[in-house]
């Protein structure tokens, strides 16, 4: 049975989305404490640690196509499940490895990859499920990302000190298998059996997913909101990694260090709904809001070394990263809609998350660079602010150029006749608002059915 978009079973998918992003969000916005549990149990240097939790972060984004491929090949809750499979196994062998070149295969890659499933279809399943009201529904989905943090970050560091390293990756496998239980919520939508169906009618296979890909590359507005996320990505997580090793520099106890990553979470749960909210007005300019996070961000991260000593400036810092941090993921489906239209949504996600995955691998090991060779985590600080500046700069040149979308004719000034065998109909667009336009126009073509526009005068 299928879900009608914003309402009824549809928002039990979003609590299930939030339930997963509760868990994601300890695992991505307290991989800091993770990091530190590597390094005091491996005793390896800054650079090839940071290397492995790096490859864990990018794969998080980076397996967005693997993700969209299941997706459209099976349904969301099908991802889900399978996603939270692999993080709990490779969690748990983690746990138990007795070499840091173990954690490679074991935390990096098959709990990275799980982890990516996990994460791109708690996002792309608010797509499928509402649509007026999509960017609000972000809003609250990814709020759980602040939660978990805010609450998990104290629990887990006891477990940690009473468990030890083992015990702690054995729980944190324990709490990653909750995924299954919200990926069975994810009862396909209407929206999503049409795309399936769609799929099934142009008979998609490997080469026509790569046709579609393609079609992604050659779109100049997606490739300038990809550099922005890129740059931003590598920032954002370079933060989270270094941020608690370098309130630890700066004299502050694991325990201080725990509560200022609760404080990012409970700080990144209210602006995320109130970012969500306030983009899901028609008047809003995604790209416009998304330049001014960015660029906040990346002057408060400039600020920050020069009063880092201070308690009072790392919880402020909290407050503006976790805060700041993760408000791009409530507007990134409307964004990919706006630009490739409905029935792309899921590759589209999958080709952005791609350069967020790059970028997310270039950030941790590029402050672990700059201590190697002499330079201070202010020093990477200050780097990763600039990076986020110029991509909110690569995201409002986005607005510059022609969206595919807008590229073509508005279907507001036409009126187009369908014909189909001997049956004729004529249909008005007058006053078309919905965004679902182009994927109705996409699948009448899929059926084979002639299409005539007609410039109203």
């Amino acid at each position: 049975m299928s879900t009608s978009p914003d309402r009824g079973w549809a928002w039990l998918v979003l609590l299930g989305s939030v339930g997963e992003h509760i868990v994601m969000g300890y695992l991505a916005y307290a991989s800091g404490m993770i990091h530190i549990a590597l390094l005091e149990n491996f005793n390896a240097d800054v650079l090839t640690t940071t290397c492995i939790s790096a490859l864990f972060l990018a794969l998080m984004t980076g397996s967005g196509p693997i993700a969209s491929t299941i997706i459209n090949r099976y349904s969301c809750r099908v991802a889900m499940i399978l996603g939270s499979l692999m993080l709990s196994t490779g969690l748990v062998l983690t746990g138990f490895a007795e070499d840091i070149k173990w954690t490679f295969l074991t935390f990096g890659i098959l709990a990275g990859i799980g982890f990516g499933l996990c994460y791109n279809t708690g996002l792309i399943v608010i797509a499928f499920n509402f649509e007026k009201k999509r960017n609000m529904a972000c809003g609250i989905a990814i709020s759980g990302g602040g939660i978990g943090p805010f609450i998990l970050t104290p629990v887990f560091h006891l477990i940690y000190e009473k468990y030890n390293y083992s015990g702690y990756f054995v729980l944190l496998g324990g709490l990653a298998l909750q995924n299954c239980v919200f990926g069975a919520i994810f009862r396909p939508s209407k929206t999503e059996l049409a795309m399936k169906t769609a799929n099934s009618n142009r008979k998609e296979r490997f080469c026509d997913s790569v046709s579609s890909y393609m079609e992604i590359v050659r779109s100049g507005s997606m490739l300038c909101v990809c550099l922005g996320f890129f740059l931003a990505n590598i920032s954002i997580y370079l933060l989270y990694i270094h941020y608690p090793e370098y309130c630890l520099h700066t004299k502050s106890t694991k325990m201080e260090v725990s509560i200022f990553l609760s404080i990012a979470g409970i700080s990144g749960c209210f602006t995320r709904l109130l970012f969500g909210m306030a983009n899901n007005s028609h008047n809003i300019d995604e790209l416009l809001m998304l330049f001014g996070v960015f660029s906040l961000l990346g002057l408060g991260t400039i600020i920050f070394p020069l009063f880092s000593s201070f308690t009072t400036a790392k919880v402020m810092f909290a407050c503006l990263l976790g805060g700041y941090s993760g408000c791009c993921w409530a507007v990134v489906n409307s964004i990919v809609i706006d630009i490739l239209g409905h029935e792309r949504l899921a590759h589209g996600v999958g080709y952005l998350m791609v350069y967020c995955g790059v970028g997310t691998f270039i950030g941790p090991p590029l402050a672990g660079f700059i201590i190697n060779y002499g330079g201070t985590y202010g020093d990477s600080f200050i780097v990763a602010g600039i990076l986020l500046i110029m991509g909110g700069f690569s995201c409002l040149c986005c607005t510059m150029c022609h969206r595919a979308v807008d590229t073509k004719a508005d279907i507001d000034d036409f009126e187009f006749t369908v014909a189909a065998d001997e049956n004729k109909q004529t249909i008005l667009a007058s006053n078309k608002t919905e965004e679902n336009d182009s994927f109705f126009i996409e699948e009448i073509k899929n059926l084979n059915i002639d299409i005539r526009f007609i410039k109203k005068q």
